[in-house]
């Protein structure tokens, strides 16, 4: 452990108003003195919750209780860093506010209660290569015209759409709302061939971003549907994926969710039944689907598992491998987020405790007490910068190790039978 007792020291100068704490940024000036203040705004946050007035502002000096001028006073406890040099927490109130006094006292106890070594193990980005990919080809594309308009739903950030769309991106949701010749951009998930076709006979300009793996998938429904089979595609029906699948094929491809669904399903053919899985789930949730349709249709013929979609799997498999060594995984993103929710399940499958972050605000003393290891994992409406601020945070709470965990599935074809 990192522990470090509360210190008291007057802060004359510090114009620290009654009612008002100060949150140090830094204690000292800037050098080999001043020691820096990380975790400062974990310290606001907490105040801020107990309804305190919080500012932030570096202390450049404090004072001997010699010189004291009566004005403030400033709490300040100390902890070392991974690279042997200190690190700082503080706060100040005016001397005479007994109450911010008390305020700013106890914040400071309360996480210098917590300092330790820890490790933190990142996943990666929740978004796939196909949706990082096209969200950069809609970057490149709103920096050189004037207006883009993004058919559909983009696979990004709330903020990333936001800065897309101050840049000149409009999302649409039919292409009658782009005027002639303007041009629409097909994101990650693809769209209908009815759409392509629609958008060419306008002579619209198309940018196409179509992961590579979907267009896979629209070819192979398209080929199965076109030898005669029924097609199943195992998803989720309002996933934005299916719709563009589904359309290469009207009336021959059905989609199912559960081992339940199953049992409704008309074929034309018993014999001639093929199922498909949709690019964005973990693949091993597909295996009751099949073991289902299997049992329904006995002649089922199965897609070629170099076609899968191992995003979704890769990302959970990580998040399981980081619950199994961690104490707590932080789960960044809105507690409204369906995918905020999954991944704190599939934390808490492996025994880790979850906890939801939807800002910096959402840590507190008790979040890491006894924590050795931290867990981070990023939801699809996590801020993109909520990360790097919270690891930052966590860093000036003692030595901090930062570790990247990632589970990848790569395809390296057939083995080689002369071996």
């Amino acid at each position: 452990m990192n522990r470090s007792a509360v210190r008291e020291f007057p802060a004359s100068g510090a114009g620290v108003a009654p009612g008002e704490i100060l949150v140090a940024t830094q204690i000292g000036n800037q050098g080999p003195g001043g020691l820096p203040s990380p975790a400062a705004p974990l310290v606001g946050a907490l105040l801020q919750r107990k309804g305190g007035q919080v500012r932030y502002a570096p202390m450049p000096h404090y004072d001997d209780p010699v010189h004291h001028d009566g004005g403030a006073v400033l709490f300040v406890a100390t902890c070392q860093q991974r690279d042997g040099t200190m690190a700082a927490v503080g706060a100040a109130s005016a001397t005479a506010d007994r109450v911010a006094a008390a305020a700013a006292r106890s914040a400071v106890q309360e996480w210098s209660a917590v300092f330790a070594t820890r490790r933190l193990v990142a996943a990666p980005s929740p978004w796939c290569d196909g949706a990082r990919q096209a969200l950069e080809k809609a970057r490149r594309a709103v920096a050189g015209r004037r207006t883009v308009h993004v058919y559909g739903q983009l696979a990004a950030s709330p903020e990333s759409i936001a800065e897309l769309a101050s840049d000149g991106a409009v999302l649409v949701g039919s292409l009658d709302e782009v005027p002639d010749g303007g041009t629409v951009f097909f994101p990650a998930h693809g769209v209908t061939p009815e759409a392509r076709a629609a958008a060419q006979a306008r002579g619209l300009e198309v940018i196409d971003a179509t992961c590579p793996l979907v267009v896979r998938t629209h070819a192979e429904a398209a080929r199965l549907a076109g030898r005669g089979d029924d097609v199943v595609l195992i998803g989720q029906l309002s996933h934005p994926v299916v719709a563009g699948i589904a359309g290469t094929a009207p009336g021959r491809i059905s989609v199912v969710g559960t081992p339940a669904a199953t049992s409704g399903l008309r074929v034309a053919d018993s014999r001639r039944v093929s199922y498909l899985l949709q690019p964005g789930i973990p693949v091993e949730d597909s295996a009751p689907v099949t073991t289902a349709l299997g049992s329904r249709f006995p002649a089922l013929r199965s897609p070629h598992p170099d076609g899968f979609c191992y995003a979704a799997s890769d990302r959970a498999e990580t998040i399981r491998a980081m619950a199994a060594d961690c104490d707590v995984i932080f789960v960044l993103g809105g507690a409204d987020s369906p995918d905020t929710r999954q991944l704190c399940a599939l934390a808490r499958s492996r025994g880790a405790r979850a906890h939801m972050v939807s800002a910096l605000g959402d840590v507190v003393p008790g979040t890491v007490a006894g924590v050795a290891a931290i867990g981070l994992a990023e939801s699809t409406s996590a801020s993109p910068a909520l990360a790097g601020l919270l690891a930052g945070a966590l860093a000036g709470l003692g030595p901090l190790s930062v570790l990247s965990r990632r589970v990848s599935t790569e395809i390296v074809g057939a083995p080689d039978r002369g071996a």
